[in-house]
């Protein structure tokens, strides 16, 4: 009985990519652009210290608990190293609208239960309004940053960006909002105040604005500094594989 339990259990696993990885998006949940940041990242990460965070998409938990089915798939596939365990899985249940961090032994120091829970609980509120991609990579770099942190490394500027780019979102969104709220304010200053220009230039002998209007023919500057951006893009098509680790139980789970 409990043999066909576990076999059963083991067939809603999906199969371990053989490729990519770090990201498993078998809801499409992720858009590409994000894909290739989390996997930059997490080949990075595996290079350097042989740790491995998995993200994983899936529709249904088929009735299982998320812990159970979390523990399940990260053993099966082995995520991080065998000796160090220190693997890290962020599992997302859409139609079941719950996710989990599960933690490999190695790494229970660095992400802890609480922090665990304070990442699922800052990804809500884009889950709720269904900004899926921003909240998984926003999740992804906060776990690596403390990877690095738990090894004694420096932290990447790739890893801080998509930290620093999450946070900017968040300011942009009010900047956008002033921007509306100023646009007609300045329309309507413009106004009244090309307004009076006339007036008190039909009310002077007609020179106070001369040397206005001559300065704003004077004021075209030619701007010919091109600025050359060039982007590195990583998309290695190298075979990357699960280092056999095992999960500790550690983690969080929690739902939008």
């Amino acid at each position: 009985m409990v043999l066909a339990m576990n076999i059963a259990f083991a067939a809603n696993i999906p199969e371990a990519p053989k490729q990519d990885i770090y990201v498993a998006d078998f809801s499409s949940m992720i858009e590409s652009e994000d894909k290739q940041k989390i996997l930059d990242i997490g080949r990075q990460l595996d290079k350097t210290f042989g740790a491995q965070i998995v993200v994983v998409t899936i529709d249904s938990l088929g009735g299982s608990s998320i812990e159970d089915y979390a523990n399940e798939l990260f053993r099966s596939w082995g995520i991080g190293d065998k000796q160090k365990n220190n693997g890290i899985l962020l599992l997302i249940a859409k139609n079941d609208r719950q996710f989990r961090i599960e933690v490999g032994y190695g790494l229970e120091g660095a992400i802890t239960d609480g922090y665990a829970g304070e990442i699922l609980d800052g990804m809500k509120e884009n889950f709720r309004n269904e900004k899926y991609s921003t909240a998984i990579v926003n999740a992804y770099g906060k776990l690596a940053q403390k990877v690095y942190l738990e090894y004694g490394a420096e932290i990447p500027e790739s890893v801080n960006k998509v930290n620093e780019e999450s946070e900017e979102w968040s300011t942009l969104e009010y900047i956008v909002v002033a921007t509306l709220f100023l646009i007609p304010l300045s329309a309507i200053f413009y106004f009244f105040w090309s307004f009076f220009k006339i007036i008190a230039h039909v009310l002077s002998s007609g020179y106070l604005f001369d040397d206005m209007d001559s300065s704003s023919n004077n004021s075209n500057d030619s701007g010919n500094d091109d600025d050359n951006i060039s982007i590195n893009s990583n998309s290695s098509d190298d075979d990357d594989n699960y280092g056999g680790g095992s999960s500790g139980g550690g983690g969080s789970s929690g739902s939008w």
